[in-house]
């Protein structure tokens, strides 16, 4: 069933980027806590990559400050890095697109590396100690997760008659 409302766009990325948050605070098994990948920067990635006119560096900056303020990191840490890397992602769009859903998860797995390391630069620069174990285990369990993610959202779109 398509719909023709001009909203249903700005929704389903709205629905998305709520559902992703709730996924980034929902608590795994102690031992499987840092393989949860930073579901809200894997879905603005999307979005950014396929709607760029709908979502850009303002849309990433906003979700950050949520997600800061939703996980009790440093104001504005978040918003950072994902500005940063839907910055990026961007500026790849146009070849990121031409890419098998493979070779989009490789990208995705650096991207979403970078946004760790900006987290982790922004967590040295006020002096936060270290908790290293796993770090970049995020990053990795993101890229594994993409094609599935990506399947997810195209199916949504293609679904909702959605841009």
């Amino acid at each position: 069933m398509r719909s023709t409302n001009r909203s249903s766009p700005r929704i389903l990325i709205f629905a998305s980027l709520a559902a992703a948050m709730g996924m980034r605070v929902l608590p795994l098994p102690g031992e499987w806590a840092p393989w949860n990948p930073d579901w809200i920067l894997l879905v603005l990635v999307y979005w950014a990559a396929t709607a760029p006119d709908r979502v850009g560096v303002g849309t990433a900056w906003f979700s950050g400050l949520l997600a800061d303020a939703l996980t009790g990191r440093l104001l504005g840490q978040q918003a950072l890095a994902y500005s940063v890397v839907v910055y990026v992602d961007l500026r790849l769009r146009r070849r990121f697109q031409h890419y098998s859903v493979f070779q989009q998860a490789l990208i995705v797995t650096l991207l979403l590396c970078m946004g760790l390391l900006l987290t982790l630069w922004t967590r040295h620069i006020r002096g936060a100690g270290s908790g290293m174990e796993g770090y970049w285990f995020a990053a990795l369990s993101g890229g594994l997760v993409w094609p599935l993610a990506c399947v997810a959202l195209d199916e949504l779109r293609r679904r909702f008659g959605a841009l």
